[in-house]
């Protein structure tokens, strides 16, 4: 008798085409894949899946083996999704998080997690909004807190917070009483989230017209290091004052008013729905609760 953890297996190795996938998807190891897939095609008789070249791809008889390995788990995934608890849900949620997520509510949204599951472990990636998003569109990550959409099959996504980017400086620094314009701010090293992120593109594209003067543009990957930067006095922050909101309450830092415009980071759950994606989906709904939560708290005081 086909066993449902054989069929997973070999469902999850067919779509994602390689054994280590598999193995990350269902939080064992690929020795334990080879077993499982071995052993359905001992039961059938028959090869489901072709190793003759790197990409793992499904035989002919694999192709229509998939069809139904889809059916049934979709059928066994709807069926504890109407009687079955969500808070019961155990395994491994691998879950990647955009650094502003981090600095902001990271640590009570893992808090209403832990209470909702407490069988769920977090694999949890930092890193910036590009490599996340292709990280979740090949499926290496289950869920994950971005800016910009997922352009993948059946991406699906839950509004989270939107935080507004600012100037910040060291208070020593002295600006005009008016709003700074653009080429003052230019004077002082800019210090800003790193390459190939959108705040760091419309920060070059800001600084970067032919009328400005060559401005120093500082990318980090770590907005730990762009804080310090900026308490040390080495450039001008352009970051969401959230992430500052202690540094600004006690005057490390303060908000530079500015003439330009800067737009807004816009932060989604994204996550593929798919067999097995009903965990994630409750879990971006914890977050978008959360996020909120930490979006209504009295906001810092404006410094000028």
């Amino acid at each position: 008798m086909v066993d449902f953890r054989e069929l997973e297996t070999f469902f999850w190795v067919a779509t994602l085409g390689s054994f280590r996938g598999a193995a990350a998807k269902l939080n064992t190891t690929q020795p334990a894949i080879s077993q499982r897939v071995a052993a359905l095609e001992a039961q059938l008789g028959v090869r489901v899946l072709s190793r003759e070249t790197r990409a793992i791809a499904p035989t002919p008889r694999g192709r229509e083996l998939l069809v139904y390995a889809e059916k049934l788990l979709g059928l066994r995934a709807e069926m504890l999704e109407a009687v079955g608890d969500v808070s019961t849900a155990r395994g491994v949620l691998r879950l990647g998080v955009a650094e502003t997520v981090v600095h902001t509510w990271l640590t009570p949204f893992l808090k209403a997690v832990s209470d909702r599951f407490p069988q769920l472990a977090l694999e949890i990636e930092v890193d910036i909004s590009p490599n996340l998003r292709e990280r979740l569109r090949v499926q290496e990550l289950d869920l994950a807190f971005l800016i910009g959409p997922l352009n993948a099959p059946n991406a699906q996504k839950l509004p989270l917070a939107v935080y507004p980017l600012a100037f910040i400086s060291s208070p020593t620094i002295e600006w005009p009483k008016r709003a700074a314009r653009i080429e003052e701010v230019a004077q002082h090293p800019i210090v800003t989230f790193s390459r190939n992120t959108q705040p760091y593109s419309v920060v070059a594209s800001l600084f970067n017209r032919p009328h400005m003067p060559p401005a120093r543009l500082h990318a980090s990957a770590s907005l730990a290091t762009v804080v310090r930067m900026t308490v040390e006095n080495l450039g001008v922050a352009v970051i969401p004052p959230a992430i500052v909101a202690g540094e600004l309450r006690r005057g490390e830092l303060r908000i530079v008013r500015c003439e330009a415009k800067l737009p807004d980071l816009v932060f989604d759950a994204n996550w593929v729905e798919s067999i097995g994606s009903r965990t994630a989906a409750a879990v971006a709904a914890i977050a978008a609760t959360v996020a909120k939560a930490s979006i209504d708290r009295p906001r810092t005081k404006r410094l000028s």
